[in-house]
């Protein structure tokens, strides 16, 4: 009879069948490749714990390769509070040295390689070909400079130096390097692609020529450290008017020997962290899997909105790729290995793809956050804030969207006896709405997960329920749980009561009901979404904003212009900004600007003017002696991630 474990492994087998990288096994084909981890710590020039935790977690959740981030640089042009993105650590500086070896050894503890991201100190005026802007931080350039062709003769210079730094990762207990060579962004990338590669000489013109300068690098570093020494490089797989797959191909034959796993990118650092806009899942791995076609001899990883478990398995079951690397992933599940060995791909918490694991909004503190996973940036401190039960409770907690599920099954977890209140006939709240909007795909996976987690759990729930005060007085309940959400804002307007005025936080339902003229009143990143989902369902849709920009409430890291890109390229969909509506008529809505005061015809008007938190709702359920908490937009209106991450805190107190 065959162990329930080994039926378990058999699930995804291979994704657990070892890789072989050159004389090394790594123990799986799951990578978490590396990213930005902005505010785990402050400007140290070294790692503290609370990173060489964060690392190593990754290992401990089941990546069999880690690539860390131990240096960094920015433009010379740069803001100084866009700097606040990049970490300033140091690997070569003798007093740090050593931090970095704790890093490596806390990686190999959980049985994991760990890799370097190799940034050496090359001055930034140096470009493949001289004039060209560079697109060192954002894809669309915004700290963009301009360099000078790098002479031939300093080429090998530039290849030993990182030669010099990928030994100094090996003496801190390393086992190879990752070399960014995508997005036309570091200077290998600058001479693969011919966007940016004009040369003339042996490095410039054919691949062969415009490689070198990798290939070279990757030599150097293989002659200083070994031919067991990993080199992971990352490279864009095709490019419009530059690279092609045919190129990428190629390099991948010309590389075996000298680099060991191909991750294969796209051509712009924003759209490589794939957004719900982007409705392919996976965008970027046909590209991995024309390169593997041409079956090179090195590894090929693929990359780009992976967390779905038999989708990876099957990617490399077919031969589309030999691994997969991930990010969000072990962002999201802080366990990913542990649910993939043991099959649970209902437990696998979807991404959102909302990108504020690199910074919430302009607006949010400078900390690390994820709209899944309450605890991410904090997995070093969590354990000393939660305090263990005294005494198992009676809880209530009413509502049922995802604050309320996220409280339910917090409080259930920590052993207490929950039960759920939802005045509605299901679970999910304001997410409900989205579950027909195709671009809304990440929030109905979310709810969908978060509801199969409390059919799975001990919550009693009680749907068309609408507590009151009474109920739950009469109900025993030692603590109580508010999570009844918050009610749109109606500004006074003239004519915002009209029979033809509608808010946001309905339109989609209200969909076919609206006029083919309509007009949104609220520029926020709401409005701009139901503008969105409106002009693609064939309806003429103006935007009036206040500020001089829509959604500025919006991610502004690896989201924004993707966002910007969808609202763009929408048809149907304008906007009016530097404007403030000033009266709603039957048949259209006025608005003043700095040139006076205007109208636009329109039969529907849909208000997007923000939520206010039911707090006054919620506290009525106050009695002498309750311990009453309000989580989610009860509190304060907001989004899932804050509505997950406050839930979670309060119910963790109980």
């Amino acid at each position: 009879m065959e162990k329930e474990g080994a039926i378990m492994e058999s699930c995804y087998e291979h994704l657990f069948r070892p890789l072989k990288v050159g004389d090394i096994y790594l123990k799986n084909r799951l990578i978490a490749s590396p990213y930005n981890t902005h505010f785990i710590q402050g400007p140290e020039d070294y790692p503290t714990q609370a990173l060489i935790n964060h690392f190593a977690f990754k290992a401990k959740a089941g990546a069999a390769l880690v690539t860390c981030k131990g240096k960094a640089s920015s433009p010379p042009n740069m803001p100084e509070d866009a700097k606040a993105h990049i970490l300033t650590l140091d690997y070569t500086k003798g007093p740090s040295m050593h931090y970095f070896s704790q890093m490596s050894e806390a990686i190999h503890f959980y049985g994991a390689k760990a890799t370097m991201l190799l940034v050496p100190d090359i001055p930034e005026q140096y470009d493949a070909s001289s004039g060209i802007d560079s697109l060192a931080v954002a894809g669309d350039g915004s700290f963009s400079v301009k360099g000078i062709e790098t002479p031939a003769s300093l080429l090998p210079v530039f290849a030993k130096k990182y030669a010099e730094e990928a030994a100094i990762a090996k003496q801190l207990g390393f086992d190879g390097v990752f070399i960014h060579s995508s997005y036309r962004s570091k200077l290998p990338a600058r001479f693969l692609s011919p966007l940016t590669n004009h040369r003339t000489d042996e490095y410039g013109g054919p691949l062969e020529n415009r490689a070198r300068f990798l290939l070279m690098i990757c030599d150097e570093i293989k002659k200083e450290c070994g031919q067991n020494f990993i080199i992971e490089a990352s490279v864009t797989g095709e490019e419009p008017g530059g690279t092609t797959l045919e190129d990428t191909a190629k390099l991948a034959h010309l590389a075996e020997g000298r680099i060991d796993l191909l991750q294969i990118r796209h051509w712009d650092i924003d759209y490589s962290h794939p957004i719900n806009y982007e409705l392919n899942r996976n965008p970027m791995l046909y590209m991995a899997e024309a390169v593997k076609a041409s079956d090179p001899k090195v590894a090929v990883v693929t990359i780009g909105g992976f967390s779905d478990l038999k989708t990876s398995n099957d990617v490399i079951a077919s031969g589309k790729a030999d691994a997969i690397a991930m990010a969000r992933a072990w962002i999201c599940n802080p366990n990913y290995g542990d649910l993939a060995y043991e099959g649970r791909d209902d437990d696998v918490v979807p991404c959102l793809r909302c990108n504020k694991c690199h910074r919430s909004s302009d607006a949010d503190p400078w900390i690390d956050t994820c709209s899944v996973n309450p605890v991410w940036g904090m997995e070093d401190r969590i354990d000393k804030l939660i305090l263990p039960v005294k005494k198992k409770k009676k809880v209530a907690v009413i509502g049922g969207g995802a604050a309320g599920m996220k409280a339910a099954l917090t409080a259930a977890e920590r052993g207490h006896e929950v039960t759920l209140f939802e005045a509605s006939d299901r679970l999910g709240g304001a997410m409900n709405a989205y579950q027909e909007i195709d671009f809304k795909y990440t929030i109905k996976d979310f709810n969908n997960y978060l509801q199969r987690q409390i059919a799975k759990s001990a919550v009693n729930v009680k749907l068309n329920t609408k507590a009151t005060p009474e109920m739950i007085s009469d109900g025993g309940f030692d603590d109580i749980v508010m999570a009844i959400g918050a009610a749109p804002i109606m500004p006074k307007i003239p004519g915002i009561d009209g029979e033809n005025v509608f808010n946001a936080k309905y339109a989609w339902e209200n969909e076919p009901r609206f006029d083919k003229n309509a007009v949104i009143i609220g520029g926020g990143e709401i409005g701009v979404e139901a503008g969105i989902f409106l002009a693609s369902k064939g309806h003429d849709v103006t935007v009036i904003e206040m500020k001089d920009r829509l959604a500025p409430d919006s991610t502004p890291v690896h989201y924004y212009s993707m966002f910007k890109d969808a609202w763009e390229r929408q048809e149907g969909f304008h906007y009016i900004l530097n404007a403030r509506c000033t009266g709603i008529d039957p048949d259209g809505v006025r608005y003043t600007d700095s040139e006076g005061e205007h109208k636009i015809a329109a039969g529907s008007v849909i208000v997007a003017a923000g939520m206010k938190a039911l707090a006054d709702e919620a506290v009525s359920f106050y009695r002498p002696g309750d311990r009453v908490y309000l989580a989610g937009d009860c509190s304060k209106a907001g989004n899932i991630q804050k509505a997950i991450r406050s839930a979670y805190f309060l119910a963790s107190t109980i």
